[in-house]
This record gives C-alpha cells, structure tokens and sequence, in this order.
C-alpha cells in the first residue's frame, strides 16, 4: 500500500463497514465517522512499517474496536467526573464492585488462554454482543465455524472455571 490509488481502494472496500461497526459500537455515527477516519488516516502514516502478514481485515476491524473502547471508557470517566454524587457511593456498591472486578479479571484469565481466533469470535459475539451472521460476515468465515469456535471457547471457560 505504498501509493494512493491503493489506499483509496482499501478505503472505498472497508470504510463503510467499518463505519457501522463502529457505529454500532458507539451508538453514535458522528463518532464512529471520527473513528473510522482516525483509523485510515494512522494506517496511511504507518504505510511504510506496516508488516503484510497480517490480516489488514482484521488489523481495521480491532483498530477500530480499540478505538471505540477509548472512546466509550473516556466518555464514561468524563460522565463520571460530571457526577456529583460519587461521594455517595455505599460500601455495598464498593464491595459488589470489588467482586464484579475479580470476576472480570477471572475471565480475562481464561479468555487470554482462548486460541486467537476462538478469542475473537467470542469476544465479538459475548462482549460486542454480534449475532453469529455478523460475525460470519465480519470475519469472512461460515456461520457454522462461529458455532463451533464459540462451543469450543465455553468448554474452555466450563473447564477451567470448575477447576478453579
């Protein structure tokens, strides 16, 4: 992708995908075009350090869920800091808090053990909340591997969650 024409292709190809992606994630298509845009604009000044053998389909696609992560996590601290009642927050709500983290830092364990692609497909269709179909479509694969990477990824978590 060194020259222009190559990259205007990928961008006509992937754009408006990823927009609802992004759209989809946000829930705000004003942010996802900023997303998007931010998107293909850091590929085009990385051009040149780019290695070509990964997957540029899925490189844009986590490029721009990592950015509507950032997005969302900074809307939620400016939220956050706009509220004045977080002085009243009761040692209930911090201890549910506390057990709610361990419990995500659990399955972030068992999920970091999850094969790359059986990671991806369950993080998209249980955290992204993505229908099997737009997974499917996503990735390029059948509806019937999504099935199969997603059963995989519970006998994983069933596993190693009994065992701990």
């Amino acid at each position: 992708m060194n020259n222009k024409h190559s990259f205007e292709i990928l961008y006509k190809r992937f754009q408006p995908s990823l927009f609802q992606y992004a759209s989809y994630l946000t829930g705000n298509p004003n942010e996802a075009s900023e997303i998007v845009n931010d998107v293909f604009i850091s590929i085009w000044h990385k051009k040149s350090s780019l290695s070509y053998d990964i997957s540029l389909k899925s490189y844009l696609y986590r490029a721009v869920k990592n950015k509507c992560i950032n997005f969302l996590k900074k809307q939620k601290l400016d939220t956050v800091n706009d509220d004045d009642t977080i002085n009243a927050i009761s040692s209930y709500q911090t201890d549910q808090s506390i057990i709610d983290k361990e419990q995500r830092l659990i399955l972030e364990k068992v999920m970091n053990t999850l094969p790359p692609k059986c990671k991806q497909i369950f993080s998209m269709s249980r955290i992204d909340e993505l229908k099997n179909a737009e997974i499917a479509d996503l990735l390029d694969i059948s509806i019937k591997t999504v099935e199969a990477q997603i059963t995989k990824a519970l006998k994983i978590f069933k596993k190693k969650l009994t065992n701990e």
